[in-house]
């Protein structure tokens, strides 16, 4: 396990984002965060394929913007935010709403702050052209390992699976549980995870997975974490955790 990846993912990262925030003289600030819901063509743009989660409509992206820069989480949930820094920080995260808005936020105080500079995501060909990049970066960093991929991304899914021998997808989408997708056998991310985490030499999981509070497991498992996306930006940065996102843009405005 690599060192500090043991106890709640949650009380690491609010401790981090405190004291991103501190770092910078920021708690005090009336900073005001709006989080809105993006359309799937403001958030992807014109895309050749058709099959992302986003364009389906079940799932947004939620964007904050703090002191003129832009932060986004990946989300089923739905509703707008208004208030301060100081009231983000205070946030219980006791629902994905406020998880989304949380983590949101994040990501664009971690882009303010110079912690990161890809936390937006990529639009028109860039998912094609991160898919064709995936197959490179776990060769290059883990040889040919059995990839367990949590969060079905479609382009990413295919080109996993038609390089590596050994791809396990989990999802939490009942419309993709159980179905074959471009080749890929798509099964329930929450029946026995820990079975196909011992089965696997690496997790590449949806930054998704810290909205929907599913992270803890995957974040203490025994094996390599990957986050890929735009969700995770933040928490990657802050907590040292590998993250796969090529095409991602600045979400600091210039």
């Amino acid at each position: 396990m690599e060192e500090g990846r043991t106890g709640s993912f949650f009380s690491r990262l609010q401790r981090e984002f405190a004291r991103m925030v501190d770092e910078s003289q920021l708690r005090q600030a009336e900073v005001k965060v709006k989080a809105a819901l993006l359309s799937p063509e403001d958030a992807l743009g014109a895309t050749k394929r058709q099959d992302y989660v986003l364009l389906k409509g079940k799932e947004r992206l939620l964007q904050a913007t703090v002191m003129g820069s832009k932060g986004q989480a990946f989300t089923g949930a739905q509703g707008d935010f208004t208030g301060t820094l100081e009231d983000v920080l205070a946030l219980p995260l006791t629902d994905d709403f406020q998880r989304a808005v949380y983590i949101a936020t994040l990501n664009a105080v971690a882009c303010h702050t110079g912690k990161l500079d890809n936390n937006v995501h990529c639009r028109n060909d860039g998912p094609e052209l991160c898919a064709r990049q995936a197959v490179e970066y776990f060769q290059k960093n883990y040889g040919w390992p059995r990839i367990l991929m949590i969060g079905y991304q479609p382009a990413l899914a295919e080109a996993l699976h038609n390089a590596f021998s050994a791809v396990t997808v989990l999802d939490l989408d009942p419309a993709n549980i159980g179905r074959i997708k471009n080749g890929v056998l798509i099964r329930s991310g929450a029946d026995d995870l820990g079975a196909s985490i011992a089965a696997s030499d690496v997790i590449f999981a949806t930054g998704s997975t810290i909205c929907n509070a599913t992270i803890d497991t995957i974040y203490n498992a025994a094996i390599p974490l990957v986050l890929f996306g735009t969700t995770g930006s933040g928490a990657a940065a802050l907590l040292g955790i590998p993250r796969f996102c090529p095409e991602a843009t600045c979400g600091r405005l210039t």
